[in-house]
């Protein structure tokens, strides 16, 4: 008789409530598992944006230092980041002269290694692409009309 009670006081988990956890576990990981593969995409999209912005602001500062006669249309390649893991983009300047003192300025990055044709970049997430344009005017310096 003094057998049975510790054979019973050192009972475990049975082969039912084993499964019952298993598939409650594999209920809970099915809901968490698209949501790191949702965070690790969108966090990878905001990286690569965020480089082009970088890259898109580096260029408009240039073309701002530089003196009005020489803000002409130009490409170029520009690469952020460290030596291991950085982004090379494709920088394309549009100067189109509005008048004498005036020009319109188009600035486009791309991330290299993404098309340019415009079908990456439809749908709801061709906005993750990267692609960052900016629209600016550059002006002459010199007295306006309500100097003095």
């Amino acid at each position: 008789m003094n057998i049975q009670k510790q054979h019973e006081a050192h009972r475990g988990f049975t082969l039912l409530e084993t499964c019952i956890a298993m598939v409650s576990l594999m209920v809970v990981l099915t809901g968490v598992v698209p949501l790191c593969v949702y965070a690790i995409k969108y966090n990878s999209a905001a990286a690569i944006r965020a480089g082009a912005i970088t890259v898109a602001q580096r260029k408009l500062e240039q073309l701002r230092a530089d003196p009005f006669t020489s803000c002409i249309s130009s490409s170029e390649v520009m690469t952020i980041g460290p030596t291991t893991g950085s982004q090379t983009y494709t920088v394309d300047v549009t100067v189109t002269d509005v008048s004498a003192s005036l020009k319109n300025i188009k600035i486009v990055v791309t991330p290299q290694g993404r098309s340019t044709s415009g079908s990456v970049y439809e749908g709801n997430e061709g906005w993750m692409r990267g692609q960052v344009i900016v629209y600016t005017k550059r002006t002459t310096l010199g007295a306006g009309s309500n100097l003095g």
